[in-house]
């Protein structure tokens, strides 16, 4: 009896020590678990930190590129705050930025580095077509008259339809951003401005020349003024268009998101006198009778043409635009975490 009572106390003993040893492993793994989840919480702010920084130092380039300030230390909310440098490079600036979130006992920091740009190339008014990524000619009834710039590594389809020299340029990427303001501020007063319930009209709603004040000297065009066509949606023509004209600038509502992007697509016959900005896929589809632009294309993702149809570089039409003085808005070149 004696031997089974001491037994049955050892192994008492063994129970109580292997419930204790389980029960500090278990403590241990929730307090390891907690601390991980706040450590991701407070990461997690620390980022959003971070890219509080980026925006407003965007914000003060956009009212002054020279700005080169930055911020130390800026609170946001009670556990957090954010610093911010800036350092030229080039024509480019890089904003580096470091979110600190004191959500916690010990602090967690996360940076970004982001270069920004605010520059028209000098090449820009220069081309047929200018495709910022992607180039697609298919078939052989299009063509193509004047030179094409482009950042696609291994553009598709038939290129021998091109009348002109091929460039493929890293820096066509990002589309270089206008001032969208100072265009829609131009295309209001010209009563140009076109949403998706008036362009629900169709394509007569547009101007038929490209000259919204036509030159005062027929040799010099410079004496004329564009009509400015922003388009606040898709832009998306069917059919027989006829002749439609001006600086077709197709954006969105980028006024107020600036990420958004759209595309402009023209498929049937007719003839464009201008030329066309868009933030997306620039898509052309000729019919029988031909579907041409006479000016010049900007193509934010895309170009494509296929059918027949024809994009014809303008000087003229070209020079006026340049004329209009429209000046670049500060854009996102690349965005990185650092380590």
């Amino acid at each position: 009896m004696k031997g089974e009572r001491g037994f049955l106390l050892i192994s008492l003993y063994m129970v109580v020590v292997i419930l204790v040893i389980l029960g500090g492993t278990l403590v241990a793994q929730a307090l390891t678990e907690v601390r991980a989840a706040q450590r991701s919480q407070a990461s997690t702010q620390a980022l959003y930190l971070a890219e509080a920084g980026i925006d407003q130092a965007i914000g003060q380039l956009r009212q002054d590129f020279n700005w080169a300030t930055g911020y130390n230390s800026v609170p946001l909310g009670t556990t957090g705050a954010y610093t911010v440098s800036l350092q030229a490079v080039g024509a480019d600036k890089r904003i580096t930025s470091s979110g600190e979130s004191r959500l916690f006992a010990t602090p967690v920091n996360r940076s970004l580095e982001v270069f920004v740009r605010k520059s028209i190339p000098p090449n820009f008014y220069d081309n047929a077509i200018w495709a910022s990524r992607d180039l697609d000619f298919r078939g052989n009834t299009y063509s193509v008259v004047g030179d094409v710039r482009h950042g696609d590594t291994i553009p598709t389809g038939n290129m021998n339809n091109v009348s002109g020299t091929i460039t493929y340029d890293a820096a066509t990427n990002p589309l270089p951003r206008l001032s969208f303001q100072q265009l829609f501020n131009i295309a209001q007063a010209q009563g140009n401005v076109y949403d998706a319930e008036r362009l629900a009209n169709g394509h007569n709603v547009f101007p038929a020349s490209f000259w919204y004040t036509p030159p005062t000297d027929p040799n010099d065009p410079l004496t004329g003024v564009p009509n400015v066509n922003y388009v606040t949606t898709d832009l998306v023509l069917n059919g027989d268009i006829g002749t439609i004209g001006g600086f077709f600038v197709v954006v969105g509502n980028v006024l107020t998101d600036p990420s958004t992007t759209e595309n402009s697509t023209i498929n049937g016959n007719g003839l464009i006198e201008g030329a066309i900005y868009t933030t997306g896929n620039f898509e052309v589809n000729g019919g029988g009778n031909g579907l041409n632009v006479n000016g010049g294309v900007w193509a934010g993702s895309e170009a494509r043409l296929q059918g027949a149809t024809t994009i014809q570089y303008n000087f003229d039409y070209m020079n006026a635009i340049r004329a209009l003085g429209i000046n670049a808005d500060v854009q996102v070149v690349s965005w990185t975490e650092l380590d």
